[in-house]
């Protein structure tokens, strides 16, 4: 059966069962604080302390291999420069959803990744970067007060993937030491703030976990327990709207792959992988190995049909995704490209669904706005 069917039928068969085949579920009491609080504590100095370890190591080994490379030009070692890249891409893709207290303070995310650029900001400003060559933007310290556009993993992306900036790289030309040196800026900029989400992390889920009527920013643990909810909702809005939405276009013949997310490093697709690893983390608890399943949002949910039926139709849309190439540009020039990816945002979009009117509504964290409207 094709899978466009078979998770449209799993999904309808699971709604029949709960409304007609035993009976809709009564309504539900308040969930105790101390539940919340639980979810909270658990999500928060259990589960991401461990990635953002991760993220730093990662962004350190990056720093190192650019630098290494720097040292010695060559077009091999370019490669292993862009394994580690894409590395340290992969693990800021899952903790990217989530969205919250040092990941965004002072624009924070936006530093780490200046994206979706929808204006080219990024572009012409890295055109009119690499025509002047300025020695500030080699200096990390000082790249750090720079525009958002030229930091981050976008700006490196540049730097490593684009073919003439490769080429340059490779042979060691002034363009290419002046690259080297704005890159290896980049990656120890980036390594600098992933230290700081180290150290600034812990007091904010203390400060989250601890939630109650003595605190000024969190009165109680179900108000900053929403935020959770926030990221999981916000996060698969972005997904479709605009990690999938903006390339896809208004039809067929107005889709466009450059409008994607890391593009240029041929990766659209696979961030989309690791941002449902990360985002079904708040909902389950468990992240690859760190953490307990069933301990995230999922232990708000007194309903084991509902909770199955969200984890398999999580696991359709992660299968599907799976048998996608990494990049839309790939999947674009196949001759079902285009409606592949359409019917991928739908099961997105169904997700959504899911959370909006079963995880929201069950857990009480759901408010019913759209997140990307910042209300």
């Amino acid at each position: 059966m094709p899978q466009k069917s078979f998770w449209r039928i799993t999904l309808l068969s699971v709604t029949t069962v709960l409304v007609t085949g035993f009976g809709a579920p009564p309504a539900h009491a308040d969930i105790p604080e101390r539940k919340y609080s639980a979810v909270l504590s658990h999500l928060l100095n259990t589960v991401m302390p461990p990635k953002l370890d991760e993220f730093h190591d990662a962004a350190s080994e990056l720093t190192k291999s650019i630098k290494d490379f720097c040292a010695d030009p060559d077009a091999d070692d370019l490669k292993d420069v862009q394994n580690e890249f894409n590395s340290a891409m992969d693990i800021w893709q899952e903790i990217q959803p989530w969205r919250m207290g040092p990941l965004v303070a002072n624009g924070r995310d936006q530093h780490i990744e200046y994206w979706p650029d929808k204006h080219g900001t990024a572009a012409r400003q890295f055109r009119k970067l690499l025509f002047s060559k300025p020695a500030s933007y080699t200096d990390p310290a000082q790249l750090a007060e720079a525009s958002a556009a030229l930091q981050g993993f976008p700006a490196l992306e540049e730097v490593l993937f684009d073919d003439k900036n490769a080429d340059h790289l490779s042979k060691g030309d002034e363009d290419g030491v002046f690259l080297c040196q704005y890159g290896s800026a980049i990656a120890t900029n980036l390594q600098t703030i992933t230290g700081e989400l180290l150290d600034e992390w812990p007091e904010f889920a203390e400060a989250m976990s601890t939630a109650g009527p003595d605190s000024i920013d969190y009165p109680t643990a179900k108000f900053a327990a929403t935020d959770l909810y926030r990221a999981l909702h916000e996060g698969l809005l972005i997904i479709s709207a605009q990690k999938l939405g903006r390339p896809l276009g208004e039809n067929e013949q107005d889709a466009k792959a450059s409008r994607g997310e890391s593009e240029v490093a041929k990766r659209s697709l696979r961030n989309i992988v690791h941002n449902l690893t990360g985002l079904f983390a708040i909902y389950d608890g468990k992240w690859g190995g760190v953490g307990t399943e069933g301990a995230g949002m999922a232990s708000l949910i007194d309903n084991s049909l509902l909770d199955r039926s969200f984890r398999l139709n999580w696991q359709t849309v992660i299968d599907a995704a799976n048998n996608l190439p990494p990049s839309i540009d790939e999947l674009l020039a196949q001759p079902d490209g285009y409606a592949k990816l359409s019917e991928f945002k739908s099961q997105i979009d169904f997700l959504i669904t899911l959370v909006e009117n079963d995880i929201g509504g069950t857990t009480q964290l759901g408010g019913g706005f759209n997140a990307l409207d910042g209300d």
